[in-house]
């Protein structure tokens, strides 16, 4: 997620000449132990940012974590995540330093000889690509196509439509704040890649002045997305990436301190961050829960991310199916911190010795045998 993003577009969109950078054109400590095996149940633990202590995110139980905040100029920040099951199976990424803000051409450029594709120096001082704004899916195929697979047979593409008008509604006010026009745009695609399968998911942002001239700046806002080499384990790749977009959580003493950095005085940027933060967060909640409805954080479901699709993520007739797959779900954790979602119609909900999560009886006492073995659950999550 590019933390200060928003900043970059309202605060020098009435500067947006720059000049090459370069000359050229541009191409485009984790928690460790043992995944539980043979349960239904994928648990999750809260990891932290240990670069700037800038953000926590859930991750699976003893799975391989590393990255943290990366801070490519004074102003441009991504909170960089790479996840690897214990198999080496499943690799899940989360932002990409590499992706900085753009500039749509303009007379104005062509004006300066400069061309689509090169890298400019931002107002700031950070680089800026010249490009044409594209929509969240069409980035998401770009992304897979530049780097994540040389040959890649796109299997499926599709424009989020309910969350992107859910995003639009939550930052319009602060947009109107700023005197700014900005709109944002989810989307996924899906791809075949050899043997392996991929999937990712992008948000794109663009931001221009609602009065007068000024430059369009457009953002990958949010990132996100995972390859398997095992395809009976793509299911589960899907509910762990929307589980840590749902989990994602951003320091705001960090925010206030990166904020103060650039003079960002009205306070306007940070609330529409935090409203798009938000909007992400729930859509993820909302995937990863009919996912845990349908059994795909079992890492042999077997099921890819398209069926996903054709059971609940339709925009018209299946809004139903939907409703009723991600309905009934809650998280409850364990006393070291390992959290897991379970059914909310059961409220007494314990581990046994191999990790399996089994519901007790209503009085609230252990299930029958379990002889003093068994752990408790406590509700909600645990940071």
């Amino acid at each position: 997620m590019k933390i200060l993003s928003l900043f970059l577009a309202l605060s020098f969109l009435a500067n947006p000449q720059g000049f090459p950078a370069n000359g050229k054109a541009s191409a485009a400590a984790p928690p460790s132990s043992t995944v539980l095996a043979g349960s239904n149940n994928t648990f999750f633990v809260t990891w932290r940012d240990l670069k700037e202590d800038a953000f926590q995110i859930g991750v699976p139980q003893g799975w391989q974590v590393s990255g943290g905040m990366v801070r490519t100029n004074t102003v441009e920040a991504h909170a960089v995540i790479k996840v690897q099951s214990p198999d080496g199976k499943i690799l899940i990424f989360y932002d990409d330093p590499e992706q900085h803000p753009r500039q749509v051409p303009d007379q104005l450029t062509q004006l300066g000889g400069l061309r689509e594709g090169q890298t400019i120096r931002g107002a700031w001082g950070g680089p800026v690509v010249l490009a044409r704004f594209v929509t969240g899916t069409q980035f998401a195929q770009q992304y897979i196509q530049s780097r994540l697979c040389r040959q890649p047979m796109i299997t499926a593409l599709m424009e989020l439509k309910t969350a992107t008008d859910q995003m639009n509604a939550a930052i319009a006010p602060y947009a109107a704040q700023q005197r700014t026009e900005s709109k944002a745009s989810i989307g996924e695609a899906s791809v075949q890649c050899g043997s392996s399968s991929g999937y990712v998911l992008a948000n794109t942002l663009y931001a221009r002045p609602a009065v007068g001239s000024g430059a369009m700046m457009w953002f990958v806002y949010q990132l996100g997305g995972f390859q398997v080499s095992d395809p009976q384990q793509t299911g589960l790749a899907f509910y762990v990436l929307n589980t840590m977009f749902e989990t994602f959580k951003s320091n705001p003493q960090w925010e206030a301190r990166v904020a103060k950095e650039v003079q960002d005085l009205t306070g306007a940027v940070t609330k529409m961050q935090n409203a798009m933060a938000q909007t992400i967060a729930q859509y993820g909640q909302q995937q990863a829960v009919a996912a845990s409805a349908g059994g795909f954080n079992h890492p042999n479901s077997g099921q890819l991310p398209t069926d996903l699709r054709k059971k609940w993520a339709t925009e018209s007739a299946s809004r139903q199916k939907y409703s009723d797959a991600t309905l009934g779900q809650t998280w409850v954790h364990s006393s070291t911190g390992a959290n897991v979602r379970v059914d909310n119609s059961v409220t007494n909900w314990w581990r046994d010795p191999s990790g399996s999560v089994i519901p007790g009886p209503e009085s609230g006492g252990p299930p029958a045998g379990s002889g003093g073995r068994y752990e408790k659950l406590q509700p909600g999550w645990q940071p």
